[in-house]
């Protein structure tokens, strides 16, 4: 790409984009990608330069809107790149998602898969249960994916109330260190603040190791390393989705692999006879034992799932498969095409790395029952996707 300088260009036509669920404009010589547009607008845009060399704008001025644009909730929003779709009315947000996951199958070469509609969240804001904040000259906020400034937030309309409480609480206070962490329970006055804070105006307990929360009635302690859905009412639904395809009816053996703390394993334990749960991680693993206390049917490993997935080759009557969003080591999906489950549930939060291993399970001893796209992250262009995977006859 020749160099972009930066700058206003105006009157441009936006098409569909290909990452981050941004729009692009073709130039002459470069395309740009566009914060902050919808396929089909003109409108005026300002340049900037990536420091990877990629060319980057966002829209200053609509001509012609589109019917799905609505006015942004969120005063900080174009400041802050954090919600690519607040100026997207929720319904097109859903139907954008669903293109992003098909995509993505269609890329790598999977036609004509059965990929139902988006499940919507109930709640289109004030449900993370978690934060990342960068911290300037003592101010909390977040950093202009584009322009890479800093922008001071007091109130983030995707977090939850609790949350935004501590952020206020701590706006202005937090000189002391780069990055701060705010976990927050949606179902209880629980919190963790990393890394603990010692300056003398701070008035609110920092430093926790863990905190907990409630999911389906089960409480769950989660520590800071360890990886917790940050949508809970969503969450339920999921797991709701994984219990009725797995078709549970007490007799089975469950291996639950990238078991994180444990909680589809919990979640699901009343309703199979023995649950395996596989986690390589310490710290979650130290925060599944607290979780499965009192549990008797699980069984919890510390391990790399794929040095241990074949360990279950005569008694995995169905598998959940909920791994990073680099996707499953390849051993382990060649292990389980060997050794199928009869019902397998895959869990991604990145639509791409699903795809290429659905192809390798499809490509196997596994057929297609459905794809179902959750939308864990209203505002965002983040989709996570369950693929419910049987074994042909």
């Amino acid at each position: 790409m020749n160099e972009i300088t930066p700058g206003i260009i105006e009157n441009v036509c936006l098409e569909e984009g290909q990452s981050f669920g941004l729009t692009k404009v073709s130039l002459t010589d470069s395309t740009l990608e566009v914060f902050g547009g919808i396929k089909g607008e003109t409108v005026d845009i300002r340049l900037f330069v990536h420091k990877a060399g990629r060319g980057y704008a966002q829209v200053i001025k609509v001509h012609t809107p589109s019917s799905d644009r609505i006015a942004p909730s969120c005063p900080y929003f174009g400041d802050c790149t954090g919600c690519t779709f607040q100026h997207i009315n929720y319904q097109h947000q859903l139907n954008l998602k669903h293109r992003i996951v098909s995509a993505e199958f269609e890329k790598a070469g999977l036609h004509s898969l059965n990929i139902s509609p988006v499940i919507p969240s109930d709640d289109k804001g004030g449900y993370r249960n978690h934060a990342r904040l960068s911290i300037y000259h003592a101010n909390l906020g977040f950093v202009n994916r584009f322009s890479r400034r800093h922008i001071q937030v007091d109130q983030c309309q995707i977090m939850n109330p609790g949350i935004n409480r501590v952020l206020g609480e701590l706006q202005g206070k937090c000189g002391e260190t780069r990055q701060l962490s705010i976990r927050h329970a949606s179902n209880k006055d629980s919190y963790l603040i990393q890394p603990k804070l010692i300056k003398a105006d701070i008035n609110i307990e920092s430093g926790q190791k863990e905190y907990h929360d409630l999911l389906m009635g089960h409480d769950f302690c989660i520590s800071a390393a360890s990886f917790f859905q940050v949508n809970n009412p969503q969450a339920k639904k999921m797991a709701k989705l994984i219990k009725e395809h797995l078709n549970l009816n007490g007799s089975e053996t469950l291996v639950d692999a990238y078991a994180g703390v444990g909680t589809f394993a919990v979640l699901l334990s009343p309703d199979c006879k023995r649950v395996i749960a596989i986690e390589e991680s310490a710290a979650a693993v130290k925060d599944a034992k607290l979780n499965i206390s009192g549990i008797d049917n699980i069984e919890l490993i510390q391990s790399k799932t794929e040095d241990v997935i074949n360990r279950f080759e005569e008694q995995m009557d169905a598998l959940i498969l909920d791994p990073s969003r680099s996707g499953a080591h390849p051993s382990v999906l060649a292990t389980i095409c060997q050794n199928p489950p009869r019902n397998l549930v895959y869990v991604a939060c990145d639509p791409s790395s699903l795809a290429r291993d659905l192809k390798i399970l499809l490509a196997g001893p596994f057929e297609l029952s459905q794809v179902i796209p959750v939308d864990m992250f209203p505002q965002t262009y983040h989709v996570e996707t369950l693929a419910l995977l049987k074994c042909k006859g």
